[in-house]
């Protein structure tokens, strides 16, 4: 009996550092567009914050929805990352900024393989704990 309990808090505690991971991800994106923001003009003024916001938008609408650990605004987050990846893709190939590109890809690969495997997790939690428990054994 002692090991279902603790398989089950193994799989909380797998569950909350995945979260933690996906929180760190989706602020590292922000983050990231951010510095991009700040890079793209030579003197910063009222336009970088205003640049950010235009891009970061789509991905701030998901915000509420990612700390109330919902399943659909993880599905659609993994789909806005998406276009953010195809965006990522596209600056690569210039010369210029190619290295901001593979940043960018790097970190919505991360972040959409996060939000993927923490839906599967609040699916399934009876097939992670089941896992967890043949491990153990």
């Amino acid at each position: 009996m002692t090991k279902g309990g603790n398989s089950q808090s193994s799989g909380n505690t797998a569950t909350e550092g995945l979260h933690k991971a996906l929180l760190l991800s989706y602020y590292s994106l922000l983050v990231f567009f951010l510095l991009v923001s700040l890079q793209a003009l030579e003197s910063p003024g009222i336009s970088t914050p205003v640049i950010w916001l235009i891009q970061v938008f789509p991905l701030l609408i998901f915000a509420p929805g990612l700390h109330r650990q919902n399943s659909r605004s993880l599905l659609w987050l993994s789909l806005v990352v998406l276009l953010y990846f195809m965006h990522g893709v596209l600056v690569s190939f210039d010369s210029v900024r190619r290295y901001w590109g593979f940043a960018e890809v790097a970190l919505c690969v991360l972040l959409f393989s996060l939000s993927i495997l923490r839906i599967r997790a609040q699916r399934n939690p009876d097939r992670e704990s089941t896992t967890t428990t043949a491990e153990i054994e």
